[in-house]
């Protein structure tokens, strides 16, 4: 009786069953298959102009921002959590025009900060995202629309917080993520995506142990979530068409 009660106090304090964003996960997978196929496609490092480059980053900084940010709603964070999340997306999108300015203006690097990478902050808020959606997922008793697409969201949000993983690593590990390989940055979105699905083309790899870690560590909580959210749906479509 007493773990149930803490339970519920944690649960009490991280989420709000209540809240009227709730399960709106329809348009969080059309904002999450956008922020993916924006982040396939647009290949930042083809820019030679640090103006276009830094404004073409934020632009795709802000979109995966307001898609996280949905995400938190749509799994039902509390008001107080989500204030702080998007506290930290701008923040984090202060940092990037801050960096953005003084590569123009003075020519300097902030301390690792770049306009066209990601903060930590950033990518906490990544990982966070998918983990609060598939909480809320176990919850339905019953297979909506919503839920499937739920579901297949947070399985593009792993991708996604695994790209800026990457990202995060290219940045502070020496040698980059890929090694003295240069790849475009558009390569990090197609190779989190690889290895989620596990295809293994073999034309990209890590070359240092954190990227490895990191890389793996995905292919094997891709194939975990797979087997279990995919296992939990079905599982529920069946008794729920059994019940009718």
């Amino acid at each position: 009786m007493v773990r149930r009660t803490n339970s519920g106090r944690i649960e009490g304090r991280l989420f709000d069953d209540s809240s009227s964003s709730l399960d709106r996960f329809g348009a969080l997978l059309v904002l999450t298959i956008t922020s993916v196929a924006a982040l396939s496609l647009i290949d930042l490092d083809a820019f030679d102009h640090r103006l276009a480059r830094g404004l073409t980053a934020f632009a795709l900084a802000l979109l995966t921002g307001v898609t996280l940010v949905l995400g938190l709603r749509a799994a039902g964070v509390t008001a107080r959590l989500r204030r702080i999340a998007e506290i930290a997306v701008v923040l984090a999108a202060l940092v990037s025009v801050g960096a953005l300015i003084a590569e123009l203006t003075v020519d300097v690097d902030l301390a690792g900060f770049h306009s066209d990478r990601p903060s930590v902050m950033w990518v906490a808020i990544a990982i966070v995202t998918p983990v609060a959606v598939v909480r809320r997922l176990l919850h339905h008793r019953s297979v909506s629309g919503q839920t499937l697409a739920g579901a297949v969201a947070a399985y593009l949000l792993i991708a996604l917080a695994s790209c800026y993983l990457f990202f995060l690593i290219d940045d502070i590990v020496d040698g980059g993520f890929f090694g003295d390989r240069s790849v475009p940055s558009h390569e990090f979105m197609y190779f989190s995506l690889v290895t989620i699905t596990t295809l293994g083309y073999g034309d990209l790899s890590p070359d240092e142990r954190v990227g490895q870690l990191a890389a793996t560590s995905e292919a094997v909580i891709g194939q975990v979530y797979l087997v279990t959210i995919v296992a939990m749906v079905v599982g529920t479509f069946i008794q729920q068409r059994s019940d009718r």
